[in-house]
């Protein structure tokens, strides 16, 4: 999936405004609850001790793999925060949400299966990036799709080890609101992208 230098920095920024603001910016991250809810931004154990019970393992791995579809970058930092952002989505999921909106990301997940089964004859998780790319672009319009791909960025983006990675000197005030001076003069316009 390509995406532009100006929306990644534009979905970057948004991740990190809303998260470090704690606003709710559609129905992934609603303060009632609604599909994927968001929990506490906390440290989670590896993808290998957080399970979710609702999920077989076959869309465990699809989940992961539409992890690694949607987000582009490569290299030890990044895939620690895949792990991480897989282990947050499941535990937001174990913490709340009623039922149907488990099916709904269940459903989703058997859809990529089942495209991947029809397509190519392999399951999802074993498709090459490329070819996976192609049954996630096709679902691009589906709510589902847009609310789980929310959900994944903005916890794939705050995750400090990916700011390290990409050269993001931090955000322009502190947890408690405090201005930090903003970026003029830090180093912000020496970043390479």
């Amino acid at each position: 999936m390509n995406i532009s230098r100006r929306k990644f920095f534009f979905l970057f920024a948004g991740a990190i405004f809303f998260l470090e603001k704690k606003l709710s910016f559609g129905a992934c991250c609603s303060a009632d609850k609604t599909f994927l809810a968001a929990s506490a931004l906390t440290e989670v154990g590896s993808s290998n001790n957080q399970k979710a019970d609702f999920l077989n393992p076959i869309q465990q791995k699809n989940l992961e793999m539409f992890i690694r579809v949607v987000v582009p970058h490569q290299g030890e930092a990044f895939d620690r925060a895949k792990k991480i952002t897989f282990d947050r989505i499941v535990q937001s999921f174990s913490q709340g949400p009623p039922p149907f909106e488990q099916n709904k990301l269940k459903s989703y997940l058997d859809h990529l299966q089942n495209s991947a089964q029809d397509l190519f004859k392999r399951d999802f998780y074993q498709l090459s990036l490329s070819e996976s790319t192609l049954l996630v672009k096709k679902t691009e319009q589906q709510q589902v799709f847009q609310d789980l791909l929310n959900q994944v960025l903005a916890y794939f983006y705050n995750d400090r080890g990916v700011w390290t990675a990409l050269g993001y000197p931090g955000p322009s005030m502190n947890e408690n609101g405090k201005y930090l001076g903003g970026y003029v003069n830090k180093g912000f316009d020496e970043l390479g992208w």
